[in-house]
């Protein structure tokens, strides 16, 4: 059960590593390029896709949960149980309190824009939401290499 736990967060959190570089190399510069109502119109199409979907969701979950259930259960050895353990806190704190705290709240601005007007403020909310991504992008490369020392 150990080793599933410590396999799936390792996929779950390398795969979001990949979205978080994707966010920061690919759509930041299309989006900093953009007029910011292309811009906004851009982000918001990403938001229509990305905010509900359930595979997203899962990997949000899969490091947090494989922790928790890790603190109860015996792990190979104490140098690896620790490397889980820190492994899900920093994925908690890096990763989903960051999206909940800061993210969602931006989400939610984005979602109310009307596609057919240029909304304000576009470009700072994009730069928060990039900043932001620097850390969960962090967060993910860290969880990532944690739980891989945890294996």
């Amino acid at each position: 059960m150990y080793e599933v736990l410590v396999y799936l967060s390792v996929v779950s959190a390398a795969m979001l590593v990949g979205l978080m570089t994707t966010l920061l190399t690919v759509l930041r510069p299309i989006w900093a390029q953009q007029p910011e109502d292309a811009a906004a119109r851009s982000f918001q199409t990403f938001l229509r896709f990305a905010t509900p979907n359930p595979i997203l969701l899962l990997l949000s979950f899969i490091p947090v949960i494989s922790a928790i259930i890790i603190a109860f259960l015996d792990a190979p050895g104490t140098g690896e149980y620790v490397s889980a353990l820190v492994g899900g806190g920093v994925f908690f704190v890096g990763y989903f309190a960051c999206t909940a705290l800061v993210n969602t709240p931006i989400y939610k601005i984005v979602m109310t824009w009307d596609p057919e007007t240029s909304p304000e403020a576009v470009t700072p909310l994009l730069q928060r939401f990039h900043k932001v991504n620097l850390i969960r992008l962090a967060a993910t490369v860290a969880t990532t290499i944690l739980f891989f020392a945890a294996a």
